[in-house]
C-alpha cells in the first residue's frame, strides 16, 4: 500500500540530492488542477506555473507534463517553453529538442475522425455528452451529462468502438470514456522514451491521478511514482490527497533544487 508523500520527504529529499538526472513527470487535470465541469476553464494558477518554469530551468531536470489533453491544449494551458509536452497519453512529445508522434495512431487520425463524427450524430440529442476529437485519440465526456443518461452514453461510445475494434479500443477515464488507437504505447511508455533521451538513468518522480498513469507506475519501480487522490489498487509507490498537496510538494521540490 502506498504511503503519503508528504510525510516521507526526508528520504525524498536524499534521493534528490544524491541523483545526477531527475525527471518530473505531471499530469494536468486532478493532478496540477482540480476537475471542472468544462475542461476549457481548468486554469493552472500563476504561482504553481512560476514553480513548474523554475523547476524546469534547473538543468538537472527534464520536466514533461504528460496528459489525454492534445499537446497543443496543454501548451495553451500550461504556457512553460522549457518543459515537454507529451499529449494524446503520450502519442505525441515535443519540447526541449524532442519531437515524436506514435506512426500507428498517425495513419488513423481519419479513421478516428470519421468515428468521432459517428459519436457526435449518435449522442447528439443526449445532453450533456460533448465528444472531443484531439486528433490522435478521442474523448467522450459526460461531466455534464444527468446522472441516468451515463450508462447509455458508455454504451454508445463502447457500440461505435466494437464496430472499428482492430484499430481502436476504449479506456475509461475521469467523468468520460477515451477513445484510443492500439498501438501498444502509452504514458508509460512515453515516459520511458523521454528518460532514455536524457541519457543515464534520471531519478523519476510521477504524479498521476487516472487510471492511464498506472502504466507509468508500473514501467517505474524505483521512481517516486505519486498517486493524486485514492491510492488504493495502485502502483505508486506513494500518494498524496489533491492538486493541492501537489502544489505543495512542487513549491518544497523549488526550494530544495540541487545547484
Amino acid at each position: 500500500m502506498c504511503q503519503c508523500l508528504l510525510r516521507d520527504l526526508t528520504n525524498v529529499e536524499a534521493r534528490l540530492q544524491a541523483a545526477a538526472k531527475i525527471s518530473l513527470f505531471l499530469d494536468y487535470d486532478g493532478t496540477l488542477v482540480p476537475f471542472v465541469q468544462d475542461p476549457a476553464e481548468a486554469k493552472l494558477d500563476e504561482q504553481t506555473r512560476e514553480t513548474v518554469a523554475r523547476i524546469s530551468s534547473n538543468d538537472r531536470f527534464t520536466v514533461s507534463m504528460i496528459s489525454g489533453r492534445s499537446v497543443s491544449d496543454l501548451r495553451d494551458h500550461i504556457g512553460v517553453q522549457s518543459v515537454v509536452y507529451a499529449g494524446n497519453h503520450g502519442l505525441e512529445i515535443c519540447g526541449n529538442g524532442l519531437q515524436f508522434i506514435e506512426p500507428t495512431a498517425a495513419t488513423r487520425r481519419e479513421e478516428l475522425a470519421q468515428l468521432s463524427r459517428k459519436l457526435a450524430a449518435d449522442l447528439q440529442f443526449v445532453e450533456g455528452a460533448v465528444v472531443e476529437y484531439k486528433g490522435l485519440t478521442t474523448t467522450v465526456h459526460y461531466r455534464l451529462a444527468a446522472a441516468r443518461d451515463i450508462s447509455k452514453i458508455e454504451n454508445v461510445v463502447r457500440a461505435a468502438v466494437a464496430s472499428a475494434a482492430e484499430s481502436f479500443r476504449t479506456a475509461s477515464s475521469k467523468m468520460a470514456v477515451e477513445v484510443v488507437p492500439r498501438t501498444g504505447w502509452d504514458k508509460g511508455r512515453a515516459a520511458a522514451w523521454i528518460n532514455q533521451r536524457q541519457g543515464g538513468k534520471p531519478l523519476s518522480f510521477y504524479f498521476g491521478d487516472d487510471e492511464s498513469d498506472e502504466d507509468a507506475f508500473r514501467v517505474l519501480p524505483d521512481g517516486i511514482t505519486v498517486r493524486v487522490g485514492s491510492c488504493t489498487a495502485t502502483y505508486a509507490r506513494y500518494c498524496v490527497a489533491d492538486p493541492h498537496a501537489v502544489h505543495n510538494f512542487l513549491t518544497w521540490l523549488g526550494d530544495h533544487v540541487p545547484a
